[in-house]
């Protein structure tokens, strides 16, 4: 998956073409004779934000594996991660080596255990997605164009960035609150391997404005309970020295030792997980300093003019002023937003107590909306 061979993994390259044949053919063939159907998902991206003008092809890859109760085998427990890797810069290959080929290549080595011991009652459903770093689109794509009911999901996994556990044994966990008592639920399992690896493995929540950067938040958006496995940012974080000898594959070991079986608990326990929202920050956009916030979740995968709204956080600015999800911001104090770009602009030059006319449109109506910052 991170060999110099594919020459990365990037949204409608060689390499996407030929990690998703990799992919397609372990979920094919590892752990026969197990019954399984594997499906491709094709679906086209642009390859840069800022110019769309050509898209390109690139896939979701979906493995499912039959669970064996008569009755829960109509829900399901997926997992998954991105198997794409940022676009190679400066005729240097970027191959993604944790972000995410540690994260897929999870994915794949659960599909063979749970293919071989065939065990569990409600369905599994694993993902590879593609389009991850162009803004979720991969997942984003799947969620509005399920292949299963989505109602009947009991958990989303995500596997992001898995492969570099680091001195400390820092492994960041999102989700935990994504479901009544899921972290309750989740404490016999943490509390087992903490002990398992030199008794010191360190388990803490996921890092401020991480949790809407990876695929399971998709599935958040659809009320589905989540949990995000990653072990964190570091130097090499969307560069080309992002290389597989880097990799901490002991840890990722004990990392893919923690998720089996919560994993099997919830594809086996007869009580049904039920999905609660939880407090989310706003994800800050570094390219830009923003002084104020509207306190809202962009939707990357919007091709039109405007600043489509995938989520709005409770008590902020947008939320008090009356904005929903899926309204499309097209202007903020008579400056037209075209782009996400031109959102962050004028963001910055705003400070906080300043008032502002917001013009959104709403089912194809124009409104406009009174926002203190």
């Amino acid at each position: 998956m991170a060999s110099d061979k594919l020459e990365g993994r990037s949204s409608g390259t060689q390499g996407d073409e030929l990690a998703k044949d990799y992919i397609v053919n372990h979920f094919t063939t590892a752990g026969l004779p197990t019954e399984r159907v594997v499906e491709v998902q094709e679906h086209y991206v642009y390859k840069d934000r800022r110019n769309k003008k050509n898209k390109v092809l690139t896939y979701n890859i979906i493995a499912t594996l039959p669970g064996t109760d008569d009755k829960l085998k109509e829900e399901y427990v997926v997992v998954g991660g991105h198997y794409d890797s940022v676009s190679n810069k400066l005729d240097k290959i970027h191959n993604g080596a944790d972000d995410n080929a540690s994260g897929t290549s999870m994915v794949l080595e659960l599909f063979e255990k749970f293919a071989a011991s065939n065990t569990h009652k409600r369905t599994l459903v694993f993902m590879a997605f593609g389009g991850e770093e162009l803004g979720l689109l991969g997942s984003k794509h799947f969620v509005n164009n399920p292949t299963i009911n989505l109602q009947k999901v009991q958990l989303m996994v995500n596997l992001d960035m898995v492969g570099r556990l680091d001195n400390e044994k820092n492994l960041q966990l999102g989700g935990t609150l994504t479901a009544i008592d899921l972290d309750k639920k989740l404490e016999p399992f943490l509390n087992q391997v903490e002990n398992r690896w030199q008794n010191n493995l360190n388990i803490t929540e996921l890092g401020k404005g991480i949790f809407k950067r990876s695929d399971h938040y998709s599935f958040y958006l659809k009320d589905i309970p989540v949990l995000f496995f990653f072990t964190g940012l570091h130097e090499d974080y969307h560069g080309p020295t992002d290389d597989s000898n880097k990799v901490n594959y002991r840890g990722m070991k004990v990392i893919s030792d923690l998720v089996h079986p919560i994993m099997e608990e919830f594809a086996n326990t007869p009580e049904k997980l039920v999905f609660q929202p939880v407090e989310l920050e706003e994800q800050s956009m570094p390219a830009v300093k923003m002084k104020v916030t509207l306190g809202v979740m962009p939707d990357y995968a919007h091709e039109g003019d405007g600043l489509k709204i995938d989520a709005v956080i409770d008590n902020r600015p947008g939320k008090k002023a009356g904005m929903l999800a899926g309204d499309i911001i097209v202007d903020i104090g008579g400056t037209p937003i075209k782009d996400i770009y031109a959102y962050m602009k004028i963001l910055s030059q705003l400070n906080s107590g300043d008032k502002a006319e917001v013009k959104v449109l709403r089912n194809d109506s124009e409104m406009v909306l009174q926002v203190q910052f």
